[in-house]
């Protein structure tokens, strides 16, 4: 049964191959808590971490990391610049923001849930092709800037199946939630996941082309080829209106030109009989 064991010391010190997970952003910024000490440790696994945000740099790509998960493997790079013993970085995307702008709890616990299954399913593809991994490591996801309380992501990482190590310098919860506060995001102790009923089936679109808005009410999937019509729509074609009236006016004025030349050509054919008459 798989177990998620806690304890005090050093994420950074896990064995040779192990696999340490950390909460991103989908921004491409590691700028504060212990998203900056993995920038520090790893220079270059964040610039895939950063390519991987900004390839291309759209609301609509970036939304859609939302709940999926970066495996980036050890960079050489890093291993000559560091202490890195040759570790696996998993980026968990679980807000779209981060700062005031984060992401609510709700989707934050949700996206961290579908993560972990994609992080699954990127662990199994390098191992059919014979690639070794050490245990899962983590850090107290989401406690700190996202400012989650810690046990409501445990409950999500119970229900992952694979067995997590958790590790924590001593008296970090309370020093976690009271980071999130300061910056400005409230933590509860209701579960959030009970006021928004029904909310996951709209997560479900994420990663299937869909752009993922966050309101002030539930998140909201506008479909990108509906968008992209309907703003082509906007700018390039006319009013049906419009179109009629101009059509209607181009038919009168040449009406008015033909009736004017049977006019003309009248008028010359009566001159020239009464000439002859004459």
């Amino acid at each position: 049964m798989p177990r998620i064991t806690e304890s005090t010391g050093d994420i950074f010190a896990a064995p040779q191959n192990s696999v340490l997970i950390h909460a991103c952003n989908c921004r491409g910024v590691w700028g504060r808590g212990v998203a900056l000490e993995f920038k520090k440790r790893y220079p270059q696994a964040f610039e895939v971490y950063h390519e991987e945000c900004n390839t291309p740099s759209s609301e609509f790509h970036q939304k859609s990391l939302l709940g999926t998960a970066l495996l980036i493997p050890p960079q050489d790079e890093d291993l000559s610049t560091t202490a890195d013993e040759g570790h696996w970085i998993a980026c968990l995307f679980t807000s779209v923001d981060y700062g005031k702008k984060v992401s609510s709890e709700f989707v934050i616990l949700e996206s961290t849930k579908k993560a972990m299954a994609d992080l699954q399913k990127k662990m199994k593809f390098w191992k059919a092709k014979g690639q070794e991994f050490g245990d899962l490591w983590a850090v107290r996801i989401n406690s700190g800037k996202f400012g989650v309380p810690w046990d409501r992501t445990k409950r999500i990482l119970e229900q992952c199946g694979m067995d997590v190590k958790v590790v924590a310098p001593g008296g970090d919860v309370v020093e976690a939630v009271e980071e999130g506060k300061q910056d400005g995001k409230e933590t509860s102790n209701t579960d959030t996941t009970a006021i928004v009923a029904g909310q996951a089936s709209l997560l479900d679109g994420a990663n299937e082309g869909h752009v993922m808005q966050e309101t002030s009410g539930a998140p909201i999937k506008i479909s990108k080829k509906r968008k992209e019509r309907k703003e082509s729509s906007t700018l390039h074609e006319p009013r049906p209106s419009a179109k009629v009236s101009e059509d209607r006016v181009k038919s009168s004025k040449r009406r008015k030109e033909k009736k004017h030349d049977s006019d003309k050509h009248e008028s010359r054919s009566r001159d020239k009989a009464e000439g002859r008459t004459r």
